[in-house]
């Protein structure tokens, strides 16, 4: 087996001395490029988001959605904790709160109407399965199910359900 002899960087053929060049130029473009993306792409971001956001300012004189701000009230509703439907080994526990108008209605009525939620959705989560809550669109199902008997059950006093936390086990 003979040796191939060792050539200075200098004496190198001309092919591999090219593909070196070609090598470090291209990762100097790569990283000279992708920085300058990066910098004007941030500085895009935040010109377009400090004008949205002046928008909404001029808009709506504030950044919080002004359906909830005046005349809204925030009640906790108790953790409902129950069994599934088909098994008595799974339980769900579910927190939410309601958001309620706080126009037209009395404080003895409040707390009417959140009970009756509360009793609503205790009701409804006793039949639920399983398989209803796999994944992402079984949560979302269920936030939209209990958003609709929560509307259903206060009419026009219930603004919105928000779900806290929903444990499934």
């Amino acid at each position: 087996m003979a040796l191939k002899p060792q050539l200075p960087k200098s004496q190198l053929p001309a092919s591999e001395n090219s593909w070196m060049g070609v090598a470090v130029a291209a990762i100097v473009v790569t990283a000279v490029a992708s920085a300058g993306g990066m910098g004007i792409g941030s500085t895009l971001v935040d010109q377009v988001h400090g004008k949205y956001l002046e928008e909404q300012k001029a808009n709506s004189g504030a950044l919080i959605n002004p359906e909830y701000t005046e005349s809204s009230q925030i009640v906790s509703l108790k953790p409902i904790v129950t069994n599934l439907l088909s098994s008595s080994k799974n339980w769900i526990r579910i927190e939410a709160s309601v958001v309620l108008m706080q126009r037209g209605i009395e404080e003895q009525d409040h707390s009417l109407l959140v009970k009756q939620v509360e009793q609503d959705l205790l009701l409804y989560a006793r039949t639920l399965g399983p398989r209803q809550l796999e994944g992402t669109r079984g949560l979302l199902r269920l936030r939209d199910d209990l958003n609709e008997r929560a509307k259903m059950r206060g009419g026009k006093f219930v603004r919105e359900l928000v779900l806290e936390s929903v444990v499934i086990q």
